[in-house]
């Protein structure tokens, strides 16, 4: 960034998101962040993609409330939020046999957004019920 900057070249959205997937895809998420931060500092409008590449590096980390703080952010920004985004975290939380209280509070945000479940995940979310309801019982 600063090569481009004492080069005379302003780096534009495209350019902080390349910056960005880089830090994310070696877990460097503070830097990540950091280049966010400017990145929002200097541009008024963010696109989907930029927060992707981040939401992405806290999924392979396994920082889901992270993933999901973002996907916040992103609509306080005026980024569209999509299916794909949703789908994505809640298929990752699932597996992962995290707070359900999370899944069907994304749930709720889809359904607020008029965006639906693709049918894997919908799936994913009744196998995970029935196999709870399972151990419930068996617990008793």
């Amino acid at each position: 960034m600063k090569l481009m900057e004492s080069r005379g070249l302003k780096p534009d959205v495209y350019s902080y998101s390349v910056i960005m997937s880089g830090y994310a895809n070696g877990g460097m998420m503070e830097e990540a962040c950091r280049v966010l931060s400017l990145a929002k500092k200097n541009h008024s409008k963010l696109s989907h993609v930029t927060y992707h590449t981040l939401i992405r590096g806290y999924y392979k980390l396994e920082e889901f409330d992270k993933a999901v703080a973002l996907l916040g952010e992103m609509k306080d920004h005026g980024v569209q939020l999509n299916t794909h985004e949703y789908n994505k975290l809640i298929r990752s939380l699932c597996l992962k046999g995290l707070d359900w209280k999370a899944v069907e509070k994304l749930l709720e945000e889809m359904k607020d957004n008029g965006l639906y479940l693709n049918g894997v995940t919908r799936s994913l979310i009744r196998a995970v019920k029935e196999l709870e309801e399972e151990e419930g019982h068996a617990t008793e």
